[in-house]
């Protein structure tokens, strides 16, 4: 019974630790912003970082996609797998500050 007890509290008291979930009011509004600004100039330098050593990854064969006619698709998704991590860096860092991850699907929503 004593155990038990114990553990009711203990949830009750953690029950307020963790994340928070997406702004309610203004206030946790102006901090999610704040938040929000912070880790994308922190992401900024480090998604920058990583374009550059991609880019001169893929200038070693820029020569043979151009001469077959495909370097518009590398192009595309060069620029796809950038956005792709910059958003996955920014979510870490939100996550990190303490917010919760948006709820959002991989999969468009399809109209029949």
């Amino acid at each position: 019974m004593k155990r038990l007890a114990l553990l009711t509290a203990a949830a009750l008291l953690l029950g307020g630790c963790g994340q928070k979930g997406m702004p309610k009011d203004d206030a946790q509004a102006a901090q999610y912003a704040k938040d929000e600004q912070a880790c994308r100039a922190q992401v900024s330098q480090t998604a920058k970082s990583e374009r550059n050593i991609e880019d001169q990854r893929r200038a070693t064969f820029d020569g043979e996609r151009e001469r077959f006619g495909q370097q518009g698709l590398y192009t595309t998704m060069a620029n796809q797998g950038y956005t792709n991590n910059f958003d996955r860096l920014l979510a870490s860092c939100m996550e990190n500050r303490g917010w919760a991850p948006k709820k959002t699907s991989i999969f468009p929503k399809l109209s029949w």
